[in-house]
């Protein structure tokens, strides 16, 4: 029986001087039956150039042209234009070891299941490597038809195997970071079923100039923004329907008491977005219930934290919110 098509999303902007780089780790897979599809986001550089010329070197690749909107916007409409039946993303600016959609694909269809979440491999700009297995302490390699240890891994797109179907129809926001999280939590929430394989399969270059990873660990107004917009965002599509959903909401729950902390302890104030993050805090209310379960579930270190403030019910009393805050932003590093 032949290999199903995967197809490989590369979402472009301004990345001219690593693109060939990327593009010819993803020609140099040892799984042939694959789509390469560029997608040039507005770039102002000679990434559009790049691309065309790549594109001419190897008919699995498929270019697009679009104006400016942002990761988001390159997530949506890939993901209803690709013709694979199964697709991953590679950032530009990244590398993917040469067996990595074998290894994911043998495993999506041995194990029977809807997505595979591998390990990337942390690079530096000093050359200098690193392992993100701490990320992925809470699992062992296998097959988990139960997800919510999957809440407390690293949302990025590194070395994940979707299930285009699947993750049809998601919305997202436009010129906002962080969207990779509203497509992994929203797709985790229609799942059944994921395995967990403990290879490093991507190569992340972490710190490079322009990452927007280094803007969103500076703790800014523009980064809250995103953060607030993609969580919002994230618990509207939701599926209610999920087994997963109370723990989803608890995940955005200690999400939104975070970031509420992060307001305080950088000294941002901004109405608009305060009122995102209270909101969902008011809303997750009735499922309070579920989240002694949710933190023992997933022992995110993050939670630890934010254990004594929730479990005492300081962010579900309006009047304690404030006092909370202050608690939690002195420890929050």
């Amino acid at each position: 029986m032949e290999n199903s098509l995967v197809s490989i999303i590369v979402p472009i902007y301004n990345v001219e001087k690593y693109l060939k780089k990327c593009v010819n780790t993803l020609i140099s897979q040892t799984y042939k039956n694959i789509e390469i599809f560029l997608v040039d986001d507005g770039s102002q550089d000679n990434s559009g150039k790049i691309c065309d010329e790549l594109k001419k070197e190897d008919s699995r690749i498929k270019v697009v042209h679009k104006e400016n909107g942002g990761y988001g916007s390159v997530l949506e409409y890939a993901i209803n234009h690709i013709s694979g039946e199964y697709f991953l993303i590679c950032d530009p600016d990244d590398w993917i070891e040469i067996n990595t959609v074998d290894d994911l694909y043998e495993t999506m269809i041995k194990n029977d299941v809807d997505i595979v979440v591998g390990r990337k491999k942390l690079v530096y700009m000093d050359d200098h490597e690193d392992s993100d297995e701490k990320e992925f302490a809470t699992l062992n390699e296998g097959k988990y038809d139960k997800l919510t240890k999957f809440l407390g891994i690293p949302c990025s797109p590194h070395a994940k195997l979707y299930k285009t179907e699947l993750a049809q129809n998601i919305k997202f926001p436009k010129r906002i970071n962080n969207t990779d999280f509203l497509l992994y939590i929203v797709y985790l929430s229609r799942v059944k079923s994921a395995y967990y394989l403990d290879k490093e399969l991507a190569n992340y270059f972490i710190d490079r100039p322009g990452n927007s990873f280094n803007e969103d660990t500076t703790i800014t107004e523009k980064s809250i923004k995103s953060n607030a917009i993609v969580t919002k965002e994230t618990y509207n599509q939701v599926n209610k329907e999920s087994n997963m959903y109370t723990d989803i909401i608890m995940s955005l729950f200690i999400r939104s008491c975070r970031y509420l902390a992060l307001f305080k302890k950088v000294d941002i104030d901004n109405d608009e977005y305060k009122g995102i993050f209270n909101n969902i805090i008011d809303k997750s209310y009735k499922y309070r219930k579920y989240l002694k379960k949710y933190i023992k579930t997933t022992t995110l270190s993050k939670s630890k934290a934010l254990l004594k403030i929730s479990m005492y019910k300081m962010f579900w009393n309006e009047n304690m919110r404030k006092l909370a805050i202050l608690m939690l932003s002195k420890k929050i590093k």
